[in-house]
C-alpha cells in the first residue's frame, strides 16, 4: 500500500500590505493501482488579490465613472457611503412614472421613495477559493494513453463590479428611511453614476471537465485530442452584480506530430476550436459582449543541426491567418510567423 500511495500536504502563507495576510494550506494523494493505471485527488485553498485596476481605477467615462474598491480610491467621494443600487433607482422612477399624472410631482415622490435601497457596497477584498480536484491517468494500451479530470471550485469575495448612483443629498433621512431630497435630485439628474469594483456578497462555483486521449501508431506519429467544458454559477448572489468570468463552456484541441519524420526532421499541427460566449468588463458597461466562436491551425517543423547541439524551428500559430477577437472589444488578431534557434 504504502509504495502505491503518495501523499503530499502543504501550506502557505502570504501578506499584502493592503489586506490582511492568508494561510493556504493544500494536499494531494496519487494511487497506483499499477504501473500504467493512476488515480489522483487534491484539495487546495487560494486567494487572489486585487489588480492594481481593480483597487485604484478612477475613470470618468460621462455617464458613469468607473472607480476601484481600495479605500483611499474614493476619499471625499461619498460613493460607497451614500448611494443607491441601479435596480432601486429604476423601480423608482418606474413608480414615480405611474403616478406622476395621478397624484402630482411632490406626492408621487413620497409614494415611491421607499423603494430605493441604500446599495452598502463592501470595498474590495481578495477572492478566496477552495477547490478540490479528482483525476485519473493511465494506459489503456501500449500506444494509447487517456487523462481525464474533474474540478469544482467554490469562491467567496468573487471579484465583480457593481452599478450605483449617488445623489447629493443624504440617501438616507433622519428617520432612517430614503430621504425625499434624495429622490427629488435622481428627478433632477443630480446624481452620478458610477461602476464599484467589490466582491460578491454569497459563495458563487465553477466546475469543469478535461478529457485527453493521445495515441502513438507503429509509424511514429502521434495524435492526441481533449476536450474541455467549463461553467460558472452565481448561485444566489446579488443579480444586480456581474461576474466576469469570461470563459467559453467548450474548447478542443486537435494534434498530430512526428518526432523523427525525418532524419532529423520533426513536426507538429495542433487544431484549436472554442464556442462563442459573453464577455462581460468594464468596457462595455458591463453589458455582455459576444465573442464568436473561432478555430485556428498552428504548425511548426523542427530541423537538428546535431553538429551544433541547435534546433531551428520554423512555425505559424494561426497558420491560415484567419482574424479572430479573443476579447469583447480587444482588435482582431491574424497570424504569428516565426523563425527561432534554440540551443541545448
Amino acid at each position: 500500500m504504502a509504495d502505491k500511495l503518495k501523499l503530499t500536504v502543504l501550506g502557505r502563507y502570504d501578506k499584502n500590505q493592503n489586506f490582511a495576510g492568508y494561510f493556504t494550506p493544500r494536499a494531494s494523494a496519487v494511487y497506483s493501482v499499477t504501473d500504467r493505471h493512476h488515480f489522483r485527488a487534491s484539495y487546495q485553498t487560494g486567494f487572489r488579490n486585487p489588480t492594481p485596476s481593480d483597487q485604484f481605477i478612477k475613470l470618468n467615462v460621462g455617464p458613469i465613472t468607473i472607480l476601484g474598491g481600495a479605500p483611499s480610491n474614493s476619499t471625499g467621494m461619498n460613493v460607497y457611503e451614500n448611494s443607491y443600487t441601479a435596480a432601486s433607482v429604476n423601480q423608482f422612477g418606474a413608480g414615480f412614472g405611474a403616478d406622476v399624472g395621478k397624484v402630482g410631482p411632490q406626492q408621487a415622490v413620497l409614494n415611491n421613495k421607499d423603494k430605493l435601497q441604500k446599495s452598502n457596497v463592501p470595498y474590495i477584498a481578495p477572492e478566496r477559493v477552495n477547490s478540490f480536484e479528482v483525476g485519473y491517468r493511465g494506459l489503456l494500451s501500449s500506444n494509447l494513453s487517456v487523462d481525464a479530470n474533474y474540478y469544482y471550485g467554490v469562491y467567496t469575495n468573487f471579484i465583480l463590479n457593481s452599478v450605483v448612483l449617488r445623489p447629493e443629498s443624504p440617501v438616507l433621512g433622519s428617520d432612517g428611511k430614503p430621504n425625499a431630497a434624495a429622490a427629488q435630485d435622481i428627478l433632477s439628474g443630480r446624481v452620478q453614476a458610477f461602476q464599484l469594483y467589490t466582491n460578491a456578497p454569497d459563495k458563487v462555483s465553477s466546475q469543469g471537465t478535461t478529457l485527453g486521449l493521445t495515441y502513438r501508431t507503429p509509424g511514429g506519429y502521434q495524435i492526441g485530442t481533449n476536450g474541455t467544458w467549463s461553467a460558472f454559477n452565481i448561485r444566489n448572489a446579488d443579480p444586480n452584480n456581474v461576474a466576469a468570468f469570461n470563459t467559453p463552456r467548450f474548447k478542443t484541441n486537435v494534434t498530430l506530430g512526428h518526432r523523427s519524420l525525418l532524419p532529423n526532421v520533426g513536426f507538429n499541427v495542433s487544431w484549436h476550436w472554442q464556442e462563442s460566449f459573453d464577455w462581460v468588463s468594464s468596457f462595455n458597461a458591463l453589458i455582455p459582449g459576444r465573442v464568436p466562436a473561432y478555430h485556428l491551425l498552428d504548425a511548426q517543423v523542427n530541423y537538428r543541426v546535431s553538429s551544433l547541439n541547435t534546433v531551428v524551428k520554423l512555425g505559424a500559430n494561426n497558420l491560415t491567418n484567419q482574424y479572430v477577437v479573443q476579447a469583447y472589444g480587444s482588435p482582431a488578431v491574424g497570424g504569428l510567423y516565426y523563425v527561432s534557434l534554440v540551443f541545448n
